[in-house]
């Protein structure tokens, strides 16, 4: 008859035992027990043995075998009957261990160990590892003077049987390895895990002479260090493993931060909880002009591709200046500037500016690209931004939350957004306040909004201002926004500097020729 896992018990004490040893590897046996809704071990009772089959599962996956073979040595000592028994055998035989090179009474020994320990480990196992309907059981078979099979069926399955290997492997060598060399060979291909989760295990053992007399203790303690050190491989395996997943896991991450707070996440700087800050801040929005009907032309699979460069290309751009990407809402891009980190009010919003200048020169070059490869209609971006008090800092519950700016300034900055024209930037009067040497604007008329006690100033960026390009008046004839509120040189005054500049250039030239 079939049994479940929860019909076998075994004794609290030998789950007890295995969570003590697997301590050092990190809380495996709690984080199991509580996963089984236990707070607590009692070693008087008894539990499903599925207990430490999961312990030993977790440890097996990410340790080895190495690590089950040296938790088997270890539970030697956690193991009365084991431990009686060596000493037992010892007290009533150990006159006996003298001499590797006599054949004839050593191999009486040794059967007799094999007789004996057989007997004890039978009865341990259908004692201690039993269900309602069936218990396990040990067999010794001797093959040759020095070579035994051991059969058993136990509350271990097949790839945990490194723990029974190692086990038993300790007593043996309590015992007898004064002058025996012990090989405890697992025969996998004749073993098998059982339905109901036990373990019929087969093991051959073979004992082998010493050349001379050994130190039983010397040869007990140099196979535990052995087996520790192989766990500590294991053990550093595992935490180089752990280390290339977790730095997977923060890229992965990262994907989905803001790289400021993803930093500071990782190096323990940033409090995740409930918390918000007001902020002077610079923010901007952008989107795609009339997305929906210039998306409908094209396939799915090229929608996503083009999609993905264009909003690629507007992060690099926008993580090369400093900006906070909050998030994408479809086809639209919130950013802003001064949290978490800030270069101060004036430069947050020059850098915003900046980066909004870049973003119109780089969708120009994308336009010709996307043209070439068959994108009749490409996107046109449209971009707004303002600077002004918001709250700032994670918002949302303890099961979740997001970084993210609220308050009317935003509103405002979205506002600016969806007015402007096809591949235009509207900026408020906050925000052009800082950076009027950085840019040609056109004022537009004033908004209102509701939240918002002032009249917003709207102004049109034209172009970069540079030294020579400072335009007197827009194409429609009003006059652009200066530095001082000064006249705009004349087109015949710029191209007078321009020549009396070169004038200048080339009598510098002439004159370094005729010295060289």
């Amino acid at each position: 008859m079939n049994q479940k896992l929860s019909e076998i018990t075994i004794p609290g004490n030998a789950i007890a035992s295995s969570i003590k040893m697997m301590a050092a590897l990190g809380p495996i046996g709690e984080r199991v027990l509580r996963e089984q809704g236990i707070d607590k071990i009692d070693p008087e009772k008894r539990y499903s043995f599925k207990i430490r089959t999961a312990m030993f599962d977790e440890v097996c996956t990410r340790f080895g075998n190495d690590a089950l073979t040296a938790f088997g040595f270890e539970n030697y000592r956690h193991y009365p009957e084991f431990i009686g028994f060596a000493r037992d055998f010892r007290k009533k035989h150990g006159h006996r261990l003298t001499d590797p090179n006599n054949y004839t009474e050593n191999i009486k020994l040794l059967e007799e160990l094999m007789v004996s320990m057989g007997q004890m480990l039978d009865g341990v196992i259908s004692r201690n590892f039993k269900s309602e309907e069936a218990s396990g059981y040990v067999e010794f078979k001797k093959i040759s003077p020095a070579v035994f099979n051991i059969d058993t069926k136990t509350a271990v399955k097949k790839d945990h049987a490194p723990f029974i290997r190692g086990a038993w492997l300790a007593m043996m060598m309590e015992c007898i390895s004064d002058i025996y060399e012990i090989d405890f060979e697992f025969m996998s291909d004749k073993s098998k895990t059982l339905e109901n989760g036990w373990g019929v295990l087969i093991y051959t053992v073979r004992f082998t002479p010493h050349a001379v007399l050994q130190n039983c203790n010397e040869l007990v303690a140099r196979e535990r260090f052995n087996a520790n050190e192989a766990l500590l491989r294991s053990v550093l395996i595992d935490a180089e493993r752990q280390k290339e997943q977790i730095e997977r896991l923060s890229l992965q991450l990262g994907k989905y931060l803001p790289p400021q707070i993803h930093r500071a996440l990782f190096s323990g700087n940033y409090d995740t909880g409930i918390t918000t800050r007001r902020k002077k801040l610079t923010i901007f929005f952008s989107d795609i002009k009339n997305f929906t009907s210039t998306s409908e032309g094209l396939q799915p699979e090229d929608l996503t591709n083009y999609l993905n460069e264009y909003f690629s290309e507007m992060t690099a751009i926008a993580l090369d200046h400093g900006a906070t990407i909050d998030k994408y809402i479809g086809d639209a891009m919130m950013v802003f500037f001064g949290d978490p980190d800030s270069k101060g009010e004036k430069d947050d919003a020059r850098s915003c500016i900046s980066m909004a200048l870049n973003m119109q020169d780089r969708m120009i070059e994308l336009q010709a690209k996307w043209r070439n490869q068959g994108f009749a209609d490409p996107f046109q971006v449209r971009m707004g931004m303002n600077t002004g008090y918001c709250n700032v800092g994670n918002f949302g519950s303890d099961q979740r939350l997001t970084y993210t700016i609220i308050g009317g300034e935003v509103n405002v900055a979205q506002r600016l957004e969806s007015a402007a024209d096809a591949g235009g930037i509207l900026m408020s009067y906050e925000t052009y306040a800082h950076a009027q040497d950085m840019v040609n604007v056109k004022e537009l008329e004033s908004i209102t909004m509701k939240g918002i006690q002032r009249e917003i100033k709207v102004y049109s960026v034209l172009e970069r201002k540079t030294s020579l390009n400072i335009k007197e008046t827009s194409s429609s004839g009003e006059k652009s926004a200066n530095i001082k509120g000064t006249e705009a040189p004349s087109l015949e005054n710029r191209l007078m500097a321009l020549e009396t500049e070169m004038k200048q250039i080339r009598k510098l030239i002439n004159d370094m020729t005729k010295n060289g």
